[in-house]
């Protein structure tokens, strides 16, 4: 079977199933919850991303045994795959990441951090944690407001 969770988290490490820490960089002021962020071209549509990182990742992943090689190209697939349906969302100056990390279920931990400017007014993400038995997924959609 497969576990998912899908969530956008603020200002703190949360536990991602099986060891897993993810470090997010909104402000801790934030809402826990999905909520659309509105930059002043437009608002960024959380909900929908947070769809396609639920389709993108358990379609590619459901499935799948981990094997090396084949993960790494499932990750840089599943990055590329929902950059590419973030943007023909149209949502007008914002500047899309998407990070896809794709890894063996065994017992060990994974630590992930990163840090950038933001923007607790404009700026946002969605992350998306996959689990089946072999593997785990977390992938993250930053969209950070170009003005």
């Amino acid at each position: 079977g497969s576990r998912e969770h899908g969530g956008k988290e603020a200002g703190n490490r949360n536990e991602a199933g099986n060891g897993m820490r993810r470090a997010c960089p909104a402000p801790s002021t934030a809402s826990p919850q999905l909520r659309a962020m509105e930059g002043p071209g437009g608002r960024f549509p959380a909900a929908a991303v947070q769809e396609i990182l639920r389709e993108a990742v358990g379609s590619a992943l459901r499935e799948r045994r981990y094997r090396p090689g084949p993960c790494r190209e499932a990750a840089r697939d599943i990055a590329e795959v929902v950059k590419a349906r973030v943007k023909a969302l149209g949502v007008p100056r914002y500047k899309i990441v998407v990070v896809a990390h794709v890894g063996q279920l065994g017992g060990q931990s994974l630590q992930v951090a990163s840090r950038c400017l933001w923007d607790p007014q404009s700026d946002t993400f969605s992350s998306y944690v996959f689990q089946n038995t072999s593997l785990f997924a977390v992938t993250n959609v930053y969209g950070v407001y170009f003005e």
